[in-house]
């Protein structure tokens, strides 16, 4: 029983070198991947010159390694310019487009800077008109004459802002400039012919300040397509 004792005893340092040398050659793997590893990345990291230049043969180590730094200098130096010039060319091109909006923009503004104010003497313009209807049978002419005078020197000022009245009566609709009040079923003139201006509408150079209030001119309804039309009515109302 002793020497059985005494074996098993024996056994347990044999299972610990095992054991050890197993952990070892683990590490030992560890290491060889982290060096091949560290190898390839050094590979990788290394560049790949060029040929050597046919004037560059004959010179020693130094020189070739002085004259390519100089090479690289040089391509470095060439490639900052060509940024430097693209942000330089880019810089100016938006400054020309800035200073082209700007001044567009002040001769919108100049152009438009009496819009409100002659959209609030438009009412006097209409009334002055009225009256002039008005009067123009009550007075002789010369004292008339004196009158209108005054007020085509006024509709001059008007003008020379670029006021100018929009043609109405006669004309053919037109959505951008003309404002519907009223229609007026017809077949004595073609379809949306402005027939009477209850408003008239005035531009400011291009621009449309007022638009005319006027009144159209529709086609009427043949009687043949009200008949169908109440024949269809009929027959909804027989069905229900």
């Amino acid at each position: 029983m002793k020497e059985e004792k005494s074996s098993e005893v024996k056994k347990e340092p044999v299972k610990k070198t095992e054991s050890t040398e197993f952990e070892e050659v683990d590490v030992g793997l560890e290491d060889n991947m982290n060096s091949s590893s560290h190898i390839d990345n050094e590979v990788n990291k290394t560049e790949v010159k060029p040929p050597i230049p046919e004037e560059w043969k004959g010179k020693s180590e130094e020189e070739i390694a002085l004259l390519w730094e100089i090479q690289d200098l040089k391509k470095k130096l060439e490639d900052t310019k060509k940024d430097w010039f693209d942000k330089y060319a880019r810089l100016q091109a938006e400054f020309e487009n800035f200073q082209k909006r700007n001044l567009k923009e002040k001769e919108t503004f100049t152009t438009y800077a009496n819009s409100q104010l002659i959209s609030k003497l438009l009412p006097i313009l209409d009334s002055s008109e009225i009256m002039l209807k008005s009067i123009e049978p009550k007075l002789e002419p010369k004292e008339f004459q004196g009158i209108k005078m005054i007020f085509k020197e006024l509709y001059g000022v008007f003008e020379k802002e670029g006021l100018t009245p929009i043609k109405a009566k006669g004309e053919a609709f037109d959505p951008f400039v003309h404002e519907i009040l009223c229609v007026e079923c017809t077949d004595e003139c073609p379809d949306e012919t402005i027939l009477e201006e209850f408003q008239k509408g005035y531009k400011l150079k291009d621009r449309v300040l007022r638009p005319s209030k006027v009144k159209i001119a529709k086609k009427k309804i043949p009687e043949a397509k009200k008949t169908n039309s109440e024949s269809e009515e009929e027959k909804i109302v027989e069905d229900n």
